[in-house]
């Protein structure tokens, strides 16, 4: 017999790129501890972003507003226009308006989230 028991929904940390927006699901906004602003890291070479927790009133970073009431929100959307033009640049799908899905992972070192969203040539 060959039972397959992968079927159904499977609840990964998605990040989703669009035209408009970064989209973080239900289960990317726990991984990132649901704070209440973020700051969004584009490194260029290595071709990822790193979003991390920040204090709004803090550092000279952006900080984007996120996720204030954590009990309500099954989804967050962020615009960081500036970013997110200047990733769909070096991205290797481009987004439409339904965009396009990345797994946000925990950087092992700075403990940010992480997606890689083009390979590196």
């Amino acid at each position: 017999m060959n039972y397959d028991f992968s079927i159904g929904k499977v609840s990964k940390p998605i990040v989703m790129i669009t035209k408009y927006c970064f989209k973080f699901n239900k289960e990317a906004i726990e991984l990132l501890d649901a704070p209440k602003f973020i700051a969004i890291g584009l490194d260029r070479d290595a071709k990822k972003l790193a979003f991390k927790a920040v204090d709004k009133k803090c550092g000279n970073e952006p900080a984007y507003p996120f996720a204030s009431d954590f009990s309500k929100t099954r989804a967050v959307t962020v615009s960081a226009t500036a970013v997110r033009r200047a990733v769909i640049e070096l991205m290797d799908e481009k987004p439409e308006a339904k965009g396009v899905c990345f797994v946000l992972e925990t950087e092992q070192d700075t403990k940010y989230g992480v997606i890689y969203f083009a390979k590196n040539k």
